[in-house]
């Protein structure tokens, strides 16, 4: 087709103004880009039917399709970086610049400006560590990735677990011997660190975050010591309650929902509400041991693992990776290794008393991400009380040896639209430590940005909080994930595609759900609009057509929910055995349907804000339910008659 489509090219170029032979071209020349198109599309979708049992073939294949493969890290640092200077030079850069960012930023000071008796909350609990066993350390084995790189050992987890039978005991051994004598082995405390790159110009080191590879053994043995820890604190309840990283049952998604509802209740009532959301520099990185230490003994954390975490956290070293090549040993004076499992755990013992010097706002905490929130009616009475905090903020971070970044600390703002009080921009800030130092004496420091939307955990909040930057974030998200799966609809079979809607697609539109959930129905309205277009695509030509006259039945035909449905399953799901809400049953002298069927008081509120309290939408959802979903206590099963019931009410 090819040859006589040039055939038919040459004859029209000896006589470029006869029309017919033009014609004659351009129309098998449209015939032969339909069959090279038909074949292309023919071969990818064998292709990706050949991958169907192979999960990471079929995503390489997917990415390839879709324009969204990436060079190797390593191709990227060497291809940005100066070519005059080695591989091995460059990696020394990376781990000069490394260690010279920490040391610059850290605040080496042996004066304290809070009393830590004033606002650590100190336990009456101890921890006891409990020897493992070889089961123990089978079943750590088993959660274990294999996919993840070898450290310095080049001992893969693969191999690990082939002979783990074998193996477990030995272990189990050494991780007993290593928390009894307080040791950590020095081999297992080189790290070898990849750099990744964060934002800004690719050239520029210092827009690296370095990520440490440690070896199997160390994550084995970290991860029987997390677990115990992990499981005290939760228990005792040692962590602040208003901290959601890293713990079970909590996440973003917990964080986010209180901080909605709060926000909302205090709308309700009519008040402003002056949010800080806080930042700090290498949190991780800056840790010192000795401050550290004294937090887990706090914690209630004693011997042996007190001295455990102090050895482990001593003599520590690594060397900077880029392809094949590794740099100069470099000691690491400070923190906990960024891709330990130790960091976090650590990192959440060492903050947990932040939360306790704030004496007027209430905080929300995930890992190093803190938000204070304040209301009131008259603004020049709340932002005295917030720049009290404030301040106790920066000096607890003095005390604790951590760095705020007072260039991404920022202040918004939350009001009612239809509030008529005229404010001002308030003026609070994040005081320097010199400035501490000189007792505010000739202060120069720059007062906290004020912004009129912040984005918080991957959620972009507005002044008037209405969730309208949010939508529109997520809609310019899902028009480009659109044009994408338009372009796959001709390659890949409709069961992959609608896989693929559920992992990309759906995770974007129900991150956060439950909280921008609440917004304005036409908002909503547009991100349905969306998935309508996706829907069509995951159809045939013919079930689309008769659903021409209205495009909603595609949801029940293709058994995925509309957003506000999601929604409702979210809010349903999430609250359910939660005792944080004290929902009370209709009573009534007089026999009533409500009573009959056991329904629950809906409160009255004043405002839409009060329509998105969870007061207000928990007891009204349930009502909604028939009696026999309302009433169930097994979650799994509450689940499964929650999507069956939303599915037979749409259209």
């Amino acid at each position: 087709m090819i040859e006589e489509k040039d055939r038919l090219f040459n004859v029209w170029c000896n006589e470029p103004k006869n029309m017919l032979k033009r014609l004659n071209y351009t129309r098998y020349r449209n015939r032969c880009q339909k069959a090279i198109n038909k074949s292309k599309n023919i071969y990818d979708t064998n292709s990706i039917i050949d991958c169907k049992n192979n999960i990471k073939k079929l995503w390489e294949k997917i990415n390839s399709l879709i324009g969204n493969t990436k060079p190797s890290l390593d191709s990227l640092i060497i291809s940005n970086m100066d070519s005059s200077i080695s591989i091995s030079e460059v990696c020394n850069k990376f781990a000069i610049t490394f260690t010279e960012e920490i040391e610059k930023i850290k605040h080496q000071c042996n004066e304290t400006w809070i009393n830590r008796k004033e606002y650590v909350a100190l336990t009456d609990r101890s921890m006891r560590w409990q020897p493992v066993t070889a089961s123990d350390i089978n079943n750590v084995i088993k959660t274990m990735s294999t996919n993840k790189s070898p450290g310095t050992d080049l001992v893969r987890m693969s191999d690990i677990k082939i002979i783990s039978k074998k193996l477990c005991p030995i272990l189990a051994k050494l991780v007993n011997l290593s928390v009894a004598t307080g040791t950590f082995p020095n081999k297992l405390k080189e790290a070898i660190v990849r750099p990744i790159h964060k934002k800004g110009n690719f050239k520029d080191v210092s827009n690296y975050r370095p990520i440490a590879i440690l070896s199997s053994v160390d994550k084995i043995m970290e991860k029987c010591v997390v677990n115990q820890l992990g499981k005290y604190l939760q228990q005792n309840n040692i962590v602040n309650k208003c901290q959601h990283g890293f713990l079970k049952g909590k996440s973003t998604s917990t964080l986010l929902s209180e901080f909605t509802d709060e926000i909302n209740n205090y709308l309700e009532d009519k008040k402003i509400v002056i949010s800080i959301f806080f930042d700090y520099k290498k949190a991780f990185d800056t840790l010192q041991k000795d401050t550290l230490i004294n937090a887990m003994k706090e914690c209630g954390v004693g011997q042996p693992l007190n001295q455990w975490f102090s050895d482990y956290l001593t003599g520590r070293s690594y060397r900077v990776k880029v392809g094949d090549t590794l740099s100069d040993r470099v000691a690491v004076r400070s923190g906990v290794p960024q891709g330990s499992g130790c960091g976090p755990i650590c990192y959440l013992m060492h903050v947990n008393s932040l939360c306790g010097v704030l004496r007027h706002c209430s905080s929300y905490m995930y890992a190093d991400d803190l938000c204070v929130l304040r209301a009131g009616t008259d603004i020049n009475d709340i932002c005295p009380l917030i720049q009290q905090d404030i301040d106790a903020v920066v000096k607890w971070s003095h005390d604790n040896g951590i760095i705020l970044n007072a260039d991404k600390t920022k202040l918004l703002v939350i009001r009612s639209p239809y509030s008529h009080l005229s404010i001002s921009t308030p003026k609070l800030i994040t005081h320097e430590y010199s400035c501490f130092h000189n007792h505010l004496i000739n202060c120069n420091c720059k007062p906290v940005e004020a912004v009129n939307s912040v984005t918080y955990l991957g959620v972009k909040i507005d002044e008037s909080f209405s969730w309208s930057c949010h939508v529109d974030y997520i809609c310019s998200k899902l028009r480009i994930l659109l044009s994408k799966f338009y372009h796959l609809s001709y390659k890949v079979p409709i069961k992959i595609l609608r896989c693929l809607y559920l992992s990309l697609v759906e995770s974007i539109i129900s991150y956060a759900l439950d909280s921008y959930g609440l917004t304005f129905k036409t908002y909503i309205n547009k991100l349905e609009s969306l998935q309508i277009r996706f829907l069509k695509l995951l159809v045939t030509k013919k079930t689309k057509i008769s659903c021409k006259d209205d495009y909603r039945k595609l949801f029940k035909i293709c058994k995925i929910l509309p957003v506000h449905l999601k929604h409702t399953y979210l809010l349903a799901i999430n609250q359910h055995g939660r005792k944080e809400h004290d929902l009370s049953i209709v009573t009534n002298n007089h026999s009533t349907r409500s009573v009959a069927a056991g329904k629950f008081n809906v409160p009255r509120v004043n405002n839409y804000f009060g329509d998105r309290t969870l007061k207000k939408r928990i007891p009204y959802v349930l009502n909604s339910l028939p009696a026999d979903i309302r009433q169930e206590n097994n979650k799994r099963i509450f689940k499964s008659k929650l999507k069956k019931y939303l599915f037979k009410i749409l259209i």
